[in-house]
């Protein structure tokens, strides 16, 4: 069970300089990958992203490659340009009226910078893939510790939600015990209507009957409840909770709620749904720092 928000860092020197690795994650419905590197190392960005993709399935990750110290990567000015442009100039200045050649206009002019070595992400690419495992490896640890921490409240909620269903169990069995003298009053208000209109429809009458056993009976909605809560525990036990689960899961249990809201005839169990109601949000709110 991983918590999509951590940050890890690790270093690793090198024979000139030293790779600092960083990656920061928060929540996000899908995987969206901000990678910051040198331009020199773009040919390296597709291994990458591969690499973190079959660590993580979801959050939005902010991952930084820095190299340090590292001399080919400084700024290194083009002292063949720059002579020959000096030697030109100071050749033609005089008959061209030009003015002294400036060190300002000079680096103005395309190619007075030279680019990085060229070989630099081919000789750097098996430093930098193996300080990224261990980076991977390290911000891991620290979602799944991070958790670990969401662990006690999703428990407390499962044994709030134990208790509100046996609440609702025990209501039930009380309501059941006033099912009869409800469908007698029902029964007693059809037969009327049909003897002030002159008819006696028994469609009508069995309809009712029907209706009534229906609305009122939330047995095979706490039945699918308990099942809910068990297979939850069960996920709880064994560590694999997920985020996007959690959330169908949620969703499952809320219709199982709302059906029993629904038939509801008396005061405690309508309590008790909305109590478990509220749990169950806590829950899903917990739930979306899930992977």
């Amino acid at each position: 069970m991983r918590s999509m928000t951590a940050f890890a860092e690790t270093l690793r020197p090198l024979e000139r300089g030293a790779l600092r690795l960083t990656v920061r994650s928060v929540n996000h419905k899908a995987l969206d990958i901000s990678l910051r590197i040198h331009p020199s190392f773009f040919p390296l960005e597709a291994g990458i992203r591969a690499r973190v993709r079959e660590v993580a399935l979801r959050g939005k990750v902010d991952l930084a490659v820095e190299v340090q110290d590292e001399p080919s990567l400084e700024p290194q000015i083009n002292r063949s340009l720059l002579r020959s442009m000096a030697k030109t100039w100071q050749e033609d200045a005089e008959w061209l009226n030009l003015p002294p050649l400036s060190a300002e206009a000079f680096f103005r002019l395309p190619g007075a910078w030279l680019p990085p070595s060229a070989d630099l992400a081919e000789r750097l690419e098996g430093a930098i893939l193996e300080a990224l495992d261990t980076l991977l490896k390290l911000w891991n640890e620290g979602r799944e510790k991070e958790g670990e921490r969401l662990l006690p409240a999703f428990q407390d909620g499962a044994a709030r939600l134990e208790a509100l269903c046996a609440t609702l169990q025990a209501e039930s069995e009380a309501q059941a015990k006033e099912l009869p003298e409800l469908y007698r009053r029902r029964l007693d208000q059809v037969l009327e209507d049909a003897r002030l209109s002159g008819q006696l429809p028994a469609e009508r009458i069995i309809a009712e009957a029907g209706a009534l056993a229906v609305r009122e009976d939330v047995r095979e909605e706490l039945v699918r409840l308990s099942a809910h809560l068990e297979d939850f525990r069960e996920r709880l036990r064994r560590g694999n909770l997920g985020g996007k689960a959690l959330d169908v899961w949620s969703q499952e249990v809320l219709r199982e709620l709302n059906t029993c809201g629904s038939k509801c005839k008396r005061l405690a169990m309508t309590r008790a749904v909305m109590e478990a109601k509220g749990v169950l949000e806590q829950i899903r709110e917990q739930g979306a720092n899930l992977e």
